[in-house]
């Protein structure tokens, strides 16, 4: 079994920064986290640099299982897009990680760009990005005519980004 979490915040990032392999964040950060029955990381969400107008969103999972399900795609989107208001999430992700580019292709981000010596060890980052309507038309979304959300004010994590 999978069970969604929104607490060990502190726990979620660090896992998700090993698996990643990335340093710092930037402002406040918070995590939607999967976990198997054990209560073990299976993938975790980060979100950073959180502004009115978006959010970086660092997606982290253990090699070899099976995480990916239309409940966490959701559970991962609704945060920035239902919840926050924001009108997009960034992904920052480094040019030879091409497993990460189609990962975030085919979750619906399109490329945007590229930040020469971004990353403090002077290596590029390449950007991509998702607007609010691609995900509400994203076939696995709910949509704004489906009842609820995944997620409920009342089970933000308690260091939410300001609003």
């Amino acid at each position: 079994m999978k069970i969604l979490r929104f607490e060990r915040q502190d726990e979620a990032v660090a896992w998700a920064k090993k698996v990643i392999g990335i340093e710092g964040m930037t402002g406040s950060v918070a995590a939607v986290s999967l976990v198997d029955d054990q209560d073990q990381f299976l993938a975790v969400t980060v979100y950073s640099a959180y502004t009115r107008t978006n959010i970086d969103m660092h997606i982290a999972a253990l090699p070899g299982s099976n995480w990916l399900s239309r409940s966490y795609f959701n559970a991962s989107f609704e945060l920035p897009f239902l919840l926050l208001e924001v009108p997009r999430v960034t992904g920052l992700i480094r040019p030879k990680n091409r497993i990460a580019q189609r990962f975030v292709k085919r979750l619906g981000f399109k490329y945007e760009g590229r930040m020469r010596k971004a990353f403090p060890d002077g290596d590029d980052v390449v950007l991509y990005g998702m607007l609010r309507e691609e995900y509400l038309s994203h076939p696995w979304s709910k949509n704004e005519t489906t009842r609820g959300t995944t997620l409920d004010q009342g089970s933000l994590p308690s260091d939410r980004p300001p609003t």
